[in-house]
């Protein structure tokens, strides 16, 4: 029998050889272990421009959680899932128990739950649990303190905001979207989905939040956090499509583009081109003119549109959408992209830069979960879709013959797709 015959002794090698690739980077750079410690560091310290060790890292938690399912066997697999895994996350986050003693200090289950107003059963309960996640940890029976894990949880408001929205808001419409399969059967309706039920409500996300301003906000904080994750920089997009082969004087229309960081970036790349930045929200705008460099007034304007409404900006080069599309139904889609249509000259492109999901053969292990759980969002919340190449193809189609779908590409180290089509005309 060759060594590697066994998966399970291949995967246990491989993890060992890639965390001492790890291990040995970590030293030679004189850069701190992993850790649970208070004072660990709170992400990967593996720069970006050491693809190799990043590679490995990556490997190694993949092959991890392979192994671990290979070991528990099918049966065990399949239950060893916790229906009340986030529980004690969500009270956490909700009741603000980590920001209720400082960091690097103590404090017992009672004392914690006279800060919070709960039961002291229900808090030892919670934070026991939270515990098997190295959230908070019990130096001594009954009393709580820090770890990295807790400590996130005070200084890093974004990811509150994250966390938060992900506990609540998704938990729960993921949780309700059955029901909604089953009293809405094959719906392209924003507004009949598990979001919608688990709030009560017969209006979709967007509207919904007009009449909470409170969830609108921690939502817009929400998503202020998710796009700053890696995959989701600006350069991916100014680097990687020909902007020069605008025309001098051409124009950018950023559709649904919040604070317009692209076009901004652009502005400063193409000092020759003239962009203007939509956005449905007048507060959103307001904000983002007030930010906008001063340099970059002249280049860059800033308007209240609807994209469910006819396109004002007549005769632009470029109409650019990032990560709208995947919010809406087919149906809906369709709409956004037709109501562009008056506005078009022939040889004007639609740029996309949104999720394209591989093939199912060409989806690599390492990413199927975060891209199948990030699909099942989209229809959780609004019925949208994260599309397969075929599917934005068939949408573009289905719009009007006039457009012709050119597919895109992935640019090294990005999440998004830059994805075109061109209009031919009537």
């Amino acid at each position: 029998m060759k060594m590697f015959d066994s998966r399970i002794v291949e995967l246990s090698a491989r993890i060992a050889a890639n965390t001492t690739k790890v291990n040995d980077y970590l030293a030679a750079h004189n850069l701190p272990r992993p850790s649970f410690d208070l004072d660990a560091p709170v992400q990967s310290l593996i720069p970006s421009d050491e693809p190799d060790i990043a590679s490995a890292r990556q490997a190694v938690i993949h092959d991890c959680l392979e192994l671990r399912e290979l070991m528990l066997g099918p049966k065990d697999h399949l239950v060893s899932y916790r229906h009340n895994e986030l529980i004690s996350q969500h009270a956490i986050l909700r009741f603000r128990l980590a920001e209720a003693f400082p960091i690097g200090g103590e404090t017992t289950f009672a004392e914690l739950a006279t800060a919070s107003g709960l039961n002291e059963t229900h808090v030892r309960k919670l934070l026991r649990h939270a515990m098997t996640q190295h959230i908070f940890h019990e130096p001594r029976p009954g009393v709580v303190a820090h770890t990295a894990a807790s400590r996130l949880l005070v200084e890093d408001k974004g990811l509150y905001n994250w966390l938060r929205f992900s506990t609540d808001d998704l938990w729960h419409a993921a949780y309700h979207t059955g029901d909604a399969m089953v009293k809405y059967p094959g719906s392209e309706e924003p507004h009949e989905t598990g979001y919608a039920i688990s709030n009560q409500t017969n209006k979709d996300m967007f509207h919904f939040f007009s009449d909470h301003p409170e969830r609108a906000e921690r939502f817009a904080a929400a998503m202020r956090f998710f796009t700053e994750r890696p995959g989701l920089e600006p350069h991916h997009v100014v680097n990687n499509y020909p902007w020069n082969e605008v025309r001098e004087g051409g124009t950018i229309v950023d559709i649904g583009g919040s604070h317009g960081i692209i076009c901004i970036e652009l502005a400063r790349r193409f000092e020759g081109l003239q962009f203007v930045v939509q956005d449905l929200d007048e507060s959103v705008i307001r904000e983002a003119e007030r930010q906008r460099p001063v340099e970059l007034t002249d280049h860059v304007k800033y308007m209240v549109h609807n994209f469910f409404t006819e396109q004002p900006i007549h005769g632009a080069d470029i109409y650019f959408l990032r990560a709208i599309l995947h919010n809406w139904s087919d149906k809906y889609a369709v709409k956004i992209l037709r109501n562009l249509i008056p506005a078009l000259k022939p040889g004007a492109k639609i740029i996309l830069n949104e999720t394209v999901i591989p093939e199912p053969k060409d989806v690599p292990p390492a990413q199927a979960l975060r891209l199948r759980a990030n699909d099942l969002v989209m229809m959780e919340l609004q019925n949208g879709d994260d599309r397969e190449m075929g599917s934005w193809e068939r949408l573009f189609a289905k719009a009007h013959p006039g457009f012709r779908f050119r597919g895109g590409k992935q640019p090294p180290g990005s999440v998004l797709w830059i994805l075109e089509a061109e209009w031919m005309g009537e």
